[in-house]
């Protein structure tokens, strides 16, 4: 009896090895197959068109966009050269007054320009008539619906003050 048990515990421990192995074993010939292989080179410019680098001037008008400005304006001068003291004077000089936001290129070749208030029609074609303009503003139906909503919110506040 006691050989019997004997032979029994040493099947149990050695069936015990053996799954161990066995699934040892299987592991082992999967795990390649988890990994990335591939006979062709590896596409490390996926996502590349998604994300690609953005010029200083893409950043730039993304980043005036980002920042919810109604109007966005490039500036360049015509003979594209990089801006004097004189050209961005008068710049800010034919600028609406509370533009927010002036910032000049690295190669001191463009002027941004990001406000919420329009400019006058007549600094607008002096702009145009001394520099290259170029316009990213809101869409004119969007400028159109923030224009009405703004003189709406201007009436209830006089309303307001009445009272």
């Amino acid at each position: 009896m006691k050989i019997c048990l004997q032979k029994m515990k040493m099947k149990k421990i050695h069936l015990l090895h053996l799954n161990k192995l066995t699934i040892l074993f299987v592991l082992c010939a999967l795990f390649p197959a988890c990994t990335y292989r591939s006979f062709d080179e590896p596409n490390s410019n996926a996502n590349s068109n998604s994300t690609k680098e953005l010029t200083e001037f893409e950043r730039e008008i993304k980043s005036l966009k980002t920042a919810d400005f109604d109007y966005i304006f490039a500036f360049k001068r015509k003979d594209g050269e990089a801006f004097t003291s004189e050209d961005k004077k008068f710049i800010k000089d034919n600028s609406h007054y509370a533009t927010n936001r002036f910032t000049l290129a690295k190669d001191e070749k463009t002027i941004f320009a990001g406000s919420n208030f329009e400019f006058s029609e007549d600094n607008m074609k002096a702009l145009r008539e001394r520099f290259e303009v170029e316009d990213y503003s809101k869409p004119p139906e969007v400028l159109e619906k923030i224009k009405k909503e703004k003189e709406a919110a201007e009436a209830k506040a006089k309303e307001k003050k009445k009272e």
